[in-house]
């Protein structure tokens, strides 16, 4: 689902966000968030994460069970339907993965 290549280049001119889920389903009620000692940073609809010493986790989870102390916890959560990613220290980038779809011609984002 997600992609997150290791050590890229956090753009000075980026802007610090708030942790957030970084992406919803409104039909399952499962969200992927990252947890852990991160830090998030946004410029032009790209997502950019930095991963501090105490590490990160991407984690698929149903949001019903997320609680704000799990923020900040690299602990592996109950899983919706994939097991988590561990980050290592470094900066990442984030985005969707994309496929292409035949029928429409069009890519189009993975849906997991």
């Amino acid at each position: 689902f997600i992609e997150a290549p290791i050590n890229v280049r956090i753009p000075f001119n980026s802007v610090a966000i708030r942790n957030k889920p970084i992406a919803l389903s409104e039909l399952s009620g499962h969200m992927h968030v990252i947890t852990g000692d991160v830090e998030l940073f946004t410029l032009d609809n790209r997502l950019f994460v930095l991963v501090g010493e105490g590490e990160g986790r991407l984690q698929h989870i149903n949001k019903s069970i997320f609680v704000e102390k799990d923020w900040s916890s690299t602990a592996e959560l109950k899983v919706a339907e994939h097991k988590s990613i561990f980050l290592t220290k470094g900066n990442y980038e984030l985005w969707i993965q994309k496929c292409y779809n035949p029928f429409e011609k069009a890519m189009e984002d993975v849906i997991d």
